[in-house]
């Protein structure tokens, strides 16, 4: 009998650890090609499905006839199976990452399939048509660790973000991180969602002050954060804009 507590904390962990997240971006090998600009989508297209391993619902394009002229690259369209002319897709349910570059974002993982699109409607893709396509579904906390130091900083969403001096929600809170002065740069240390950071706390916003780079910094932290939550959604933004 004393094996089945053991047990049941093996299982315990192994979910909580290897856990899939669910949230991320879909992201091409290499982004040089204009082909790809300016929704990073495979130039041919890519198929949805209506289930994981189901149906073929359509195909997410920018080849449909309507699509013409210099705007053309910011326009994807769901073109259906059936007879339905294709629909424009709004911006809004891409994520975007640069200043003039949009992602397909997903938010659920299963069976090698992705959801993307809206949560309301049932639209999966192929992990496999992904790798196919030269393109990869990149975990937030994996773009974020990766742009780190490229961005012009990540800040906590609100209501705020605890700085911590160990990655666990029994570390002392250093400071809480809250507003756009506090600018959030992760390093390469992780511990599970945890990500160490540097900190700098700025007396105003670079983007719009005339202070010097060293008067500008009020004071600078170190310490843990929890870059993403539990479903790997980011505890943090940045400007994809820039200043």
């Amino acid at each position: 009998m004393r094996l089945y507590p053991i047990l049941i904390l093996f299982l315990l962990t192994t979910f909580c650890f290897g856990q899939t997240k669910q949230n991320g971006l879909i992201l091409p090998l290499s982004s040089a090609s204009p082909e790809i600009c300016c929704i990073y989508a495979p130039k041919n297209g890519i198929t949805v499905y209506s289930r994981p391993n189901g149906d073929k619902a359509g195909k997410l394009t920018r080849k449909v006839k309507e699509n013409t002229g210099d705007q053309a690259p910011y326009r994807i369209y769901l073109l259906p199976n059936s007879d339905k002319a294709a629909k424009k897709l709004n911006l809004s349910l891409f994520e975007q990452i640069d200043s003039e570059v949009w992602a397909i974002k997903y938010f659920e993982r299963k069976d090698g399939f992705v959801r993307v699109l809206d949560k309301s409607d049932n639209y999966w893709i192929s992990e496999k048509e992904i790798a196919a396509n030269k393109f990869r579904v990149t975990e937030w906390q994996k773009f974020i660790s990766a742009n780190a130091g490229k961005v012009l900083g990540f800040y906590a969403n609100d209501p705020g973000l605890n700085l911590r001096d160990a990655p666990s929600v029994n570390g002392k809170v250093l400071k809480k991180l809250k507003g756009d002065l506090f600018e959030i740069t992760p390093t390469t240390q992780s511990k599970g969602l945890w990500v160490k950071v540097k900190v700098k706390k700025y007396k105003e916003h670079p983007c719009t002050s005339d202070l010097g780079k060293k008067e500008i910094v009020d004071y600078e932290l170190e310490g843990w954060v929890k870059i993403v939550n539990d479903n790997g959604e980011p505890n943090v933004w940045y400007y994809a804009r820039g200043c």
